[in-house]
């Protein structure tokens, strides 16, 4: 049989939350002691809005679901019904009442508008930078002769 987290991750649609729910979920979880500093990586967005995209959103999910595969133990006596009621509860406080929530989702809404703005050019990072330098003369090596 699969564990809890193989089934949370099986059967949650979690890719289908928005960046603002899930942002929530991922405010709720924040473990300060954590390596990953939430806050900090959102601050980030500021200068590197491609990571919301590319690498947080990813990491955000993985963390809430092995989250919720946690919580879920630690309230076992709840019927299925209730721990949906109680997650949901917390997560819309979460939302109405965090001002640290509302500070990273500003953040998060500013790294989105750069990502859509037709006007902006998302400079590569300097790895890609250098990989794409290395790498650009293969454009130039003539293909084999079939």
């Amino acid at each position: 049989m699969p564990s809890r987290y193989a089934q949370f991750k099986e059967k949650l649609p979690i890719s289908r939350l928005s960046d603002d729910v899930l942002l929530a979920f991922r405010v709720l979880f924040d473990d300060p002691l954590d390596i990953v500093d939430l806050a900090q990586d959102i601050a980030d967005l500021a200068l590197y809005p491609e990571r919301l995209q590319e690498s947080y959103r990813k990491e955000w999910e993985a963390y809430v679901l092995k989250a919720l595969a946690f919580e879920i133990r630690q309230h076992e006596d709840l019927t299925p019904a209730e721990f949906i009621e109680l997650m949901m509860s917390k997560v819309e406080a979460i939302q109405q009442n965090n001002d640290t929530y509302h500070n990273l989702l500003r953040q998060v809404h500013h790294a989105k508008s750069i990502l859509q703005s037709e006007n902006t050019v998302i400079f590569p990072t300097p790895l890609r930078q250098q990989l794409t330098a290395f790498l650009l003369p293969i454009t130039t090596i003539t293909p084999p002769k079939k």
